[in-house]
């Protein structure tokens, strides 16, 4: 029996796109569709579970592997076809974070809510294969969750059962932070370079490319509700300027433009990469892709 309406709700979170189709002639409840989002794909990263507690004790322990993105890598022309009317963000992206191995200036990724900066920025690095860390401000609301969240990550930590659920270090102050930081992430480039310093078939260097390792920082204005927000804001625009490792890059992503944030000339300042809103045409070019019937689907745009 054919519908006899329908009403298409269109949804959007960091420019992932949900559909809804309700039959209004029926009394059950409508069926949803949606494409996975990053926090139900199997190819979330692994080390962005690292600071969730889980109750499996026997899984895999983490390798250095665990800090890419997804189960494999994608192609160029695939990451520019994901993402339509960000070609130019891309190719921007790409190009600010250089050739393999070469230092790079703190990127500062800003525009309105549900303009993909987050899931541009998260498949180039599937692209690149190089390793990250991940911060959400969102789900890390206050210092130590972020601190401790970042060193669970960089230690190959999980929280489970066998643990207490505890991360790897307890850290509270920014001062802390900065040695522990410094430490694990040395840690980890040590073993990148051994890792790629190796040429035998038996120690391939996996997914992993390059020396390298980035912490994106996502969310960035809610730290302004936080308590202290006013050192640690300052305190992680610094981070470059403190570490001092040229085998490190930071990434911040943020709603509203760097004008927003105080100035300081105390420390480098990070070069801004805007996302504009999506234009009409391509909205419609996103909520056409990969439909098996373009043509019922684009009646419902006109």
């Amino acid at each position: 029996m054919g519908l006899r309406l329908i009403r298409v709700f269109i949804l959007c979170q960091n420019s992932q796109i949900l559909y809804i189709l309700e039959d209004m002639g029926k009394e059950e409840s409508p069926q949803v569709t949606r494409r996975t989002t990053r926090s139900s794909t199997p190819s979330t990263p692994s080390f962005y579970k690292l600071s969730e507690p889980t109750k499996a004790s026997n899984l895999h322990p983490m390798t250095l592997n665990d800090l890419v993105f997804g189960d494999e890598s994608i192609s160029f022309d695939d990451l520019v076809s994901s993402f339509p009317g960000r070609r130019i963000q891309i190719i921007e992206l790409v190009r600010l974070l250089g050739p393999l191995n070469c230092p790079t200036i703190p990127l500062f990724v800003y525009g309105g809510p549900s303009t993909g900066k987050t899931s541009v920025v998260l498949q180039i690095f599937r692209h690149l294969n190089r390793p990250f860390v991940y911060s959400s401000c969102r789900s890390c609301n206050n210092p130590r969750i972020l601190f401790e969240s970042v060193l669970d990550q960089l230690s190959l930590h999980r929280k489970d059962a066998g643990n207490g659920y505890s991360s790897a270090m307890r850290c509270e102050r920014p001062s802390d932070f900065v040695n522990l930081l410094r430490e694990t992430l040395l840690t980890v480039v040590n073993n990148l370079k051994g890792r790629f310093g190796k040429s035998s078939s038996k120690n391939p260097a996996g997914r992993i490319n390059g020396k390298m390792v980035y912490w994106i920082i996502d969310n960035l204005e809610l730290v302004r509700e936080w308590d202290k927000s006013a050192t640690i804001l300052p305190f992680l625009f610094k981070m470059y300027d403190i570490l001092m490792m040229p085998e490190v890059g930071l990434i911040y992503i943020s709603k509203t433009s760097p004008d927003t944030y105080y100035s300081d000339t105390g420390y480098v300042e990070p070069i801004p990469v805007y996302f504009p809103d999506y234009t009409e045409e391509d909205l419609r070019q996103i909520f056409m892709r990969k439909k098996a019937n373009p043509k019922l689907y684009s009646s419902f745009l006109e």
